[in-house]
């Protein structure tokens, strides 16, 4: 099982979450850091405008309560005070937080469509790094799957619900009309061109904006905009009704000292800025020079609420979804405990028979040709299949139920471990007084059930 460790727009606030913000330069120094705790096995990060969440899982045996601790100490490293702020879900409850993070039913905007990419971004980046085995290899595809059933069967994810098309909207609600207006671009990212694209069809004059001349220069043609040079950034502020900014940057971009000479210039003329960035883009104090309006990424809250009344049945829905796909996910890894049992067992009883067919195959049979010793190879492994049919099924269901009506998974494997001595090494082989006891042919079926003497058929 896995351990999810964070916080997110629903318990921290922008100013904390903003110091915990990691790149995705610093991911995988994170990541490193993190797996040279002894609890940790392998690990990957989600990190958004609204959240950064480590998922992990831990060596074997590890307990769950010291994945997760070293998790908090990890983050702690990177932002001293923050535990405070952090969530742990373990086990069952790390699953069906993720499946529902990923399905977009803990977003900022219910059903947004982004959160799956990011999802899947950083588990790919962790992939990359090397710190991705077994068992997240198995849990991030399944929450992947989940969060694609609630897309297809559900309308959650119907019209524009995404942080873009909220910005737009706040916008709007600002302005009105947007055509004629003109909106500066601060940013030339996914999130950025995703606002640029909405603003452009609104009829807006758009204005692109960032750092890297290229990019800017391919989102200008693709939006029909104008790019502008980092050093345009004052006088392109004096131009713009509209900030929108999407930088990743670590500190602020856009200073009080500029808002308040670009306000000056633009002689009384109103002016808001929606930062889109975490850690923010924007000067906070900007707020309070009359006739700015500042909205960062939290302000979108009001008209989140406005969506989440429209789509509450098929977030019911989705939720459904997400608990089935968690139940069964925990009944599949409740099985899986049993596998290292069945392994164990299944080694044993075919180097026994190994064993005793090669000294037959050496001995008394020796005489046999090819097709009679491969036709006794099948019929071994097909009683080998048969034999262990039983109990394999017995244990992976004791794994899974435990309810306690029978005996327990723990019962059951501790008697097969005593029994057959299953912690010796598989390469070890039946010891000198097997080999040195006499060759006594077994009871035949007959003898034993009372049928006839046929191996039976493997199931």
């Amino acid at each position: 099982m896995i351990v999810v460790v964070g916080l997110s727009h629903k318990t921290a606030p922008i100013d904390v979450r903003e110091r915990i913000a990691l790149s995705r330069a610093k991911l995988p120094d994170f990541l490193h850091g993190l797996l040279g705790d002894p609890a940790v096995h392998e690990a990957f990060v989600v990190s958004t405008c609204n959240r950064v969440e480590v998922v992990a899982a831990g060596t074997g045996g590890a307990d769950l309560s010291a994945v997760a601790g070293a998790c908090v100490r990890a983050l702690e490293r990177e932002a001293p005070g923050i535990a405070q702020h952090l969530y742990r879900h373990q086990g069952g409850d790390a699953v069906r937080h993720l499946f529902r993070v990923a399905s977009s039913l803990d977003s900022l905007v219910l059903g947004e469509p982004q959160i799956l990419g990011q999802v899947k971004d950083g588990f790919d980046l962790a992939r990359d790094a090397g710190t991705i085995g077994s068992i997240l290899h198995r849990s991030v595809p399944r929450a992947l799957r989940t969060a694609k059933r609630v897309r297809s069967e559900t309308a959650i994810g119907s019209g524009q619900v995404s942080v873009p098309s909220v910005a737009v909207d706040l916008t709007r609600q600002i302005f009105g009309e947007l055509k004629g207006r003109t909106v500066l671009l601060v940013g030339s990212g996914e999130m950025a061109e995703a606002v640029a694209r909405l603003l452009r069809g609104a009829g807006a004059r758009l204005l692109v904006l960032g750092r890297t001349k290229e990019r800017v220069e391919e989102l200008a043609r693709e939006v029909d905009g104008e790019p502008r040079l980092w050093s345009d950034l004052r006088a392109s502020l004096v131009e713009a009704d509209v900030v929108i900014t999407s930088t990743s940057a670590p500190h602020f971009v856009i200073e009080h000292e500029m808002v308040l000479a670009a306000r000056k210039s633009r002689r009384g003329r109103n002016q808001s800025y929606i930062d889109l960035a975490v850690p923010r883009d924007v000067d906070p104090r900007s707020n309070a020079i009359d006739g700015v309006f500042l909205y960062n990424i939290d302000d979108f809250s009001r008209v989140v609420s406005e969506t989440l009344a429209h789509r509450s049945r098929e977030a019911e829905h989705a939720a459904e979804i997400v608990e089935q796909e968690t139940h069964d996910y925990e009944r599949w890894a409740d099985a899986e405990q049993a596998t290292p049992t069945i392994v164990q067992l299944r080694a044993l009883l075919r180097r026994t028979l190994a064993f005793e067919l090669d000294r037959s195959l050496k001995g008394r049979l020796k005489h046999l040709g090819p097709q009679e010793r491969e036709a006794l190879e099948i019929m071994i492994e097909a009683a080998e299949n048969r034999l262990l049919h039983g109990p394999t099924m017995r244990l992976r269901r004791a794994a899974m139920e435990r309810d306690g009506a029978d005996l327990s998974f723990e019962e059951l494997s501790l008697a097969l471990s005593e029994l057959f001595d299953l912690t010796q090494s598989e390469a070890e082989a039946p010891n000198s007084r097997d080999e040195e006891a006499p060759l006594t042919a077994p009871k035949s079926d007959s003898q034993a059930t009372g049928t006839s003497g046929r191996w039976p058929k493997s199931p």
